[in-house]
This record gives C-alpha cells, sequence and structure tokens, in this order.
C-alpha cells in the first residue's frame, strides 16, 4: 500500500522525522524563554543588591554622623 508515493515504512519514518523536528524546535524555544525568564530575574536581583549597597551605605554615614554628635572619636 502506497501513501503519497510512498510505502508504509517510508510514510512512519518521515512522520518520525516531522515529529522529531517539531519537538526539537518546541524544545529549543522552551530553552530560551526559560533563559529569558532567568536573566530577567538576575536583573532584578542585582538592581536589589545594588539598592541594598545604597542604603547600607547610607546608614553607615547616618552611624558616623551619630557617633560625632554625640562626641565620640572620628572614624573615616
Amino acid at each position: 500500500m502506497n501513501l503519497f508515493g510512498l510505502s508504509i515504512t517510508e510514510f512512519i519514518a518521515v512522520l518520525g522525522l516531522i515529529g522529531s523536528i517539531l519537538f526539537a524546535l518546541m524544545k529549543f524555544h522552551h530553552v530560551f524563554s526559560k533563559l529569558e525568564e532567568s536573566l530577567q530575574e538576575l536583573k532584578d536581583a542585582v538592581n536589589r543588591l545594588n539598592n541594598h549597597e545604597i542604603r547600607i551605605a547610607r546608614l553607615e554615614e547616618q552611624n558616623k554622623t551619630i557617633f560625632k554628635s554625640i562626641g565620640g572619636r572620628k572614624h573615616e
């Protein structure tokens, strides 16, 4: 029996090849979409870290000012 000029075995092989290619493309898309999400999370984490560093620097300056105002030694 022939389908589209191919034997049953060849037709099944072509379907398997097409299915494999589609699966690989879907997997490729999934990996890169996850990579994009991970990159955005990494950017957010870096921004939060930078914000925390700024806050810590401000707190250190406030501590120095308070310490100086109560008569402590100057630490610089």
